[in-house]
């Protein structure tokens, strides 16, 4: 099959935040001078025609006349099952650990509402992606940012004694871990998700974990889930609940 990376698309009247969307509101940029044209460059709407097969798919099903409830058949599962193992090397995924959310803010917003109470600190790395900000505040939970920090070859790095320190003297029990982060692009290295990990573990600190960007990394590094270092750094408990909401 041929992907199309290269077609100029009109998305005008689409309701497309990238080109009707423009406000300047601090979520979209401000629309172009007078006799400009946008160029949408956004990360996450790339621009590109979706894969013919995905619309023929959709087409087919909403053929059907009635839209009732349903459950996911063996398939949805399996097939989830079968990329992480291949793709990510992640073993012992099982049906009941998978569940389904609108979107990854959705699922980490009901994973913090089954560990959290509204007022709790979460801590997450800075600089932030904007989604993070406004689902932490829009449902009444604070955010507390460990920034990051550049090494001497200009590498984003955890800086993980600030991390320490505010677990400590805010009495941090979650934390949001961006694995690829959002918006630096680091893909982290194992040995730096393991020092994450313990100390997590040692502030008894549930972690969230978004991997959405984990299959869209440039060639020479390798996505490293957090569920199998997570397995090795943390109790049983905690393994679990990262393992069923890693994978929004």
């Amino acid at each position: 099959m041929k992907y199309d990376f290269t077609s100029i698309i009109d998305r005008h009247g689409r309701d497309s935040i990238a080109v009707d969307g423009l406000k300047g509101d601090g979520f979209s940029p401000a629309p172009p001078k007078e006799g400009f044209d946008a160029i949408p460059m956004w990360v996450a709407d790339m621009n590109f025609p979706t894969v013919p097969t995905i619309q023929q798919a959709i087409i087919e099903r909403a053929s059907h006349p009635t839209f009732g409830y349903f459950e996911a058949p063996p398939e949805y599962y399996k097939a989830i099952i079968r990329w992480q193992e291949t793709r990510h090397g992640v073993t012992g995924l099982k049906p009941r650990h998978i569940g389904y959310e609108n979107g990854v803010l959705g699922g980490v917003i009901s994973a913090l509402n089954c560990v959290c109470s509204r007022g709790d600190n979460v801590l997450i790395h800075s600089p932030t992606y904007i989604g993070f900000t406004k689902s932490l505040k829009n449902n009444g939970y604070e955010a507390v940012h460990a920034p990051l920090i550049k090494d001497e070859n200009g590498i984003w790095r955890m800086d993980y004694a600030d991390m320490e320190k505010q677990l400590r003297e805010k009495k941090i029990h979650a934390a949001i871990l961006c694995n690829p982060h959002n918006p630096c692009g680091r893909v982290w290295e194992r040995r730096e998700l393991e020092k994450a990990m313990e100390l997590y573990r040692k502030y008894d600190v549930y972690v969230i974990s978004d991997e959405i960007w984990s299959d869209l990394i440039l060639n020479g590094h390798k996505h490293i889930p957090s569920q199998p270092v997570c397995q090795r750094r943390c109790p049983p408990a905690y393994s679990g609940l990262l393992r069923s909401i890693q994978n929004l």
